[in-house]
């Protein structure tokens, strides 16, 4: 099934259109620029998200270029969808393609136009979050496809010199820290080039590193299935091998009043956002980037002693659940790669009461914690993290000591 959504310039003040074309109908004017007659539609229930969609993304796309004083000349989005047969999931895969044209477009505003409307703008991302199916975003620049991620090829040609110039010298190889804004992944990724690592380091947000040892970051969302797969796919093309990946990114809660968070309390909600960041966006990321892990490597990721069923407390349910599910997940991760002679150890830790946004009341810094975490990770502790794979390991602060439990 195939939906096209096509823009076209009018005579002020009625200065663009979209018309939509399905496969089972007409072409039908759907929105019109400062036109009252607007007629909003589809020709039949199962097109009608896929040509919402395509409008919804064209005309944000449009009014950016505008903004931008692109001279767009031609634009179309088409929505490419494989039908489903089970419900509620309307569609299994979709690919939303987008054609621009035009003399003098610069191809990388033009990118970032359609990666600003499929990632960032509410109205679009919500229909793509409904749909329920993988939806791919493809971008031709006067027929050209371009990256929406890197449209100049310009972060893998930045990312080929560093791994050439700069983490070939490093003794312990390449390490990978998701979720390095601030906090314990920041203090981390400075602490693992101590130990001999150059560090690609990822996050939601943009920041700067100092230090040329550490390339990024490298922008990551681990709940959007794209971001994951631009990694995957910079990551294939540069052949790398990584050879540890801290995942340290998590988030604690939505709520506003602590009794929100009581297990008695827990919604929907709040449920889904702190498991997709926590657990589902771990499982999904950590899959996308097993095939590049090397030989002798290390998974570390970040769980929470409030997960432990020896910890007892109702606060923060969904939290304790996503962490304590992180335990359970590195065990079976680590009893399958034993099964399959993949020669990776994957642990889950906690890393003490450490003060961050997350806890302000924590009882050591997060340079300290990365200390720490960079003495339980290095060489000399290679075989206790190897015959201890699938643990769960505490750092008791009171005893200075790491604990597997």
């Amino acid at each position: 099934m195939k939906i096209k959504s096509t823009w076209s310039a009018l005579p002020y003040p009625r200065n663009w259109e979209f018309t939509g074309h399905c496969d089972e109908g007409q072409d039908t004017l759907i929105a019109g620029k400062n036109d009252d007659k607007v007629v909003k539609g589809g020709p039949n229930p199962k097109e009608l998200l896929l040509q919402s969609m395509a409008t919804c993304t064209g005309i944000d796309v449009v009014s950016i270029l505008q903004k931008m004083r692109q001279p767009l000349e031609f634009f179309e989005v088409e929505c490419d969808a494989r039908m489903s047969e089970h419900h509620p999931i309307v569609f299994t895969h979709c690919n939303l393609n987008y054609y621009v044209k035009g003399k003098d477009l610069s191809v990388e505003r033009v990118a970032l136009a359609v990666k600003l409307s499929f990632t960032e703008y509410c109205g679009v991302s919500t229909m793509i979050k409904r749909s329920g199916c993988h939806v791919e975003p493809k971008l031709f620049v006067n027929d050209q496809e371009v990256s929406i991620w890197d449209p100049e090829d310009a972060l893998h040609e930045k990312l080929t010199k560093w791994l050439a110039d700069v983490a070939s010298q490093a003794p312990r190889g390449v390490a990978l820290v998701v979720g390095s804004s601030r906090g314990i992944g920041l203090a981390l990724s400075k602490q693992l080039i101590k130990q001999g690592y150059a560090v690609i380091a990822t996050a939601r947000g943009k920041g700067t590193f100092e230090e040329k040892e550490i390339f990024g970051p490298l922008t990551l969302d681990v709940t959007k299935i794209n971001s994951i797969q631009f990694i995957k796919q910079l990551f294939e093309k540069l052949n790398l091998k990584i050879n540890l990946y801290v995942h340290n990114a998590g988030v604690l809660s939505t709520v506003h009043e602590l009794s929100e968070s009581y297990a008695l309390s827990l919604g929907a909600n709040e449920i889904q956002h702190v498991f997709n960041t926590n657990l589902i966006g771990l499982v999904e990321f950590n899959n996308a980037i097993l095939p590049f892990m090397a030989p002798h490597s290390v998974i570390a990721m970040v769980s929470s002693i409030m997960g432990h069923s020896s910890y007892t407390d109702y606060s923060y349910a969904a939290y304790r659940l996503s962490k304590r599910s992180v335990m359970h997940y590195a065990q079976l991760a680590a009893l399958q790669c034993r099964a399959e002679n993949k020669d990776i150890a994957i642990i889950s830790l906690h890393p003490g009461s450490v003060k961050t946004d997350m806890n302000i009341n924590g009882k050591i810094t997060a340079e300290q914690s990365a200390k720490n975490i960079g003495e339980l990770l290095s060489k000399e502790n290679s075989q206790l993290v190897k015959e201890n794979s699938g643990g769960f390991c505490n750092y008791n602060e009171n005893l200075s000591k790491w604990e597997f439990v």
